[in-house]
């Protein structure tokens, strides 16, 4: 693993302006993130072993083989499911964990019907990082956490009409899972992921071998640049999250949060706000509808909440917004989750 990548992100997020420093929320797992990479085996990031991961998207294991789980707790659960359950309905309904996969699937299928999008069946995913929760149908492999991906996906083609040579904007990018989605539908897309050290670190690393590292440009080169006159379409690029200002005077067409936003305080959500508005053309944004929790170990020290949303993006349209849902259920921790999509005013007829 190129640790000394991850060095040089640390030293320049260290002389970083205060406003793209951790929140309180994110500064809560930053040294079990780090403690975790300077001891992991990259081969195995997406198999559970690491569980601090799950935090930034790398939730691709089956909860039972939990590592945190006592050595008996494991030896039970293994041998309950390896040899009395298999595949056998022991669930309401007489289902069985085959029969959740496989509607996670149609559920997809359905969503790509009424939207308009590809169809999931085009993709699969990536098995870089051993992920666990691998099933497959017709030939591909899936996660239910990589079809949640791809459900987002579905929801913001529904309004954007996604062709393929846009110009996509994340922050806070985490795994790196949705950009995967993304390019493997559109391989001529050009996606420009902003987050912080540890994750855009991480993210890099899996996309490198998702997608191909040929298709990627790392911190290694982005870290330097003062400008993005030297951007090439068709490619990923990787940078920190203090270098979010070089956007300020760049037109693009998609800016992409998720479950992101609202681990920050409103101020902090502003100031990233200030250097997009009037440059995107359309937003899409998946975030807990009522705020972060404001209490315990990880919390944010003002709630984010859908009002503000609708507040800070003056000059842009919500076409919709909805409650959020993963491939096989309702995302719901901490009050509810929405997805919604906002166009910038005008933009039918200018663009």
């Amino acid at each position: 693993m190129e640790t000394s990548k991850l060095l040089d992100l640390l030293q320049a997020y260290q002389n970083a302006p205060k406003e793209f420093q951790a929140t309180s929320y994110w500064s809560s797992y930053s040294k079990d993130i780090l403690d975790t990479i300077s001891t992991m085996d990259i081969s195995e990031m997406q198999s559970g072993k690491y569980p601090i991961l799950a935090t930034i998207g790398f939730g691709d294991f089956i909860y039972y083989y939990h590592p945190n789980l006592p050595l008996w707790k494991k030896i039970v659960l293994k041998f309950i499911h390896g040899y009395l359950i298999k595949d056998r309905p022991i669930l309401p309904y007489d289902l069985r964990i085959s029969d959740i996969t496989e509607m996670a699937y149609h559920h997809c299928e359905l969503m790509a019907n009424l939207t308009g999008a590809k169809q999931i069946g085009a993709i699969e995913i990536a098995t870089v990082g051993n992920p666990v929760d691998v099933f497959t149908i017709n030939g591909k492999k899936y996660s239910v956490n990589f079809l949640g991906y791809y459900l987002r996906y579905c929801f913001a083609h529904k309004h954007i009409s996604i062709k393929g040579n846009e110009i996509i904007v994340e922050l806070g990018s985490g795994s790196g899972k949705q950009i995967e989605v993304l390019k493997k539908l559109y391989p001529d897309l050009t996606v420009l992921c902003f987050d912080l050290p540890a994750q855009i670190f991480l993210c890099e690393t899996y996309l490198s071998g998702a997608l191909g590292k040929d298709n990627i440009v790392g911190t290694d080169v982005t870290l330097k640049w003062k400008d993005l006159s030297n951007l090439k379409k068709g490619r990923v690029y990787c940078f920190g999250n203090w270098q979010f200002p070089l956007i300020k005077d760049f037109e693009f067409d998609v800016f992409w949060n998720a479950a992101s936003f609202g681990e920050m305080e409103p101020e902090v959500v502003e100031n990233y706000l200030f250097y997009i508005k009037e440059k995107a053309k359309c937003i899409y944004l998946l975030q807990s509808r009522n705020g972060k929790e404001t209490k315990g170990k990880v919390h944010v020290k003002k709630k984010t909440t859908f009002n503000d949303y609708n507040r800070l993006l003056s000059g842009y349209l919500l076409q919709e917004q909805h409650d959020a849902y993963e491939a096989h259920r309702r995302i719901s921790q901490f009050g509810g989750y929405f997805e919604g999509v906002w166009k910038k005013d005008g933009y039918e007829k200018k663009f």
